[in-house]
């Protein structure tokens, strides 16, 4: 049997269950936050892909070193 107070135990427990959704939330906000760097990511290459288009289009193609 725990010598801890079944009051003490609850609070314990409640603790434990607040920082665990405070962890849960954390690694949430961190994929998001990733999936917005790859949706910013994917959006700049896609504008890249239509200037070298029309460049193109224009008969030239601008690169750069």
């Amino acid at each position: 049997m725990s010598s801890i107070h079944p009051a003490v135990a609850s609070v314990l427990n409640a603790r434990n269950d607040a920082t665990q959704q405070q962890v849960q939330m954390a690694v949430v906000a961190k994929g998001l936050d990733v999936q917005e760097q790859t949706g910013d990511a994917i959006n700049a290459m896609l504008e890249q892909a239509k200037q070298v288009q029309t460049q193109i289009a224009n008969g030239r193609l601008d690169v750069r070193v």
